[in-house]
């Protein structure tokens, strides 16, 4: 019983490691630099992983939100946000993740003084 009770610390905190993963697991970030929607480097890695996660949980669903820093032209941020979202989609798709369950959308522009790098993302959330 005594070392039932030595293990039981052990074994909470593996329990609460896999439950801290879970959720960091499901949702990957992808950063554009201001203005762009070319992928960099980092975000191919991020989105290869997302890829491979995806495909590997039989994924039901890959739900891709772009976001964009609201500028003058509200119409052309908007566009900007769906076309890093349609970039990365594709890239999603190259890399082995089922067209059909990809649900491409955008987030209107915003402003906030905080988000000046949120509002450069491209979220993808997976839905096993």
């Amino acid at each position: 019983m005594r070392a039932y009770l030595r293990q039981m610390p052990f074994v909470a905190v593996l329990g609460l490691a896999a439950c801290q993963s879970g959720s960091d697991r499901d949702r990957y970030p992808v950063f554009f630099a201001p203005r762009s929607v070319k992928l960099s480097s980092t975000a191919d890695a991020v989105i290869a992983r997302a890829a491979s996660d995806a495909i590997k949980e039989h994924a039901r669903k890959v739900a891709v939100i772009g976001h964009a820093e609201a500028g003058r032209n509200l119409s052309a941020d908007e566009l900007l946000a769906m076309k890093r979202a349609a970039n990365v989609a594709e890239a999603l798709a190259r890399q082995g993740v089922d067209a059909r369950i990809i649900q491409q959308k955008s987030r209107a522009p915003r402003n906030a003084k905080n988000a000046v790098v949120a509002s450069r993302t491209v979220t993808i959330e997976i839905d096993p």
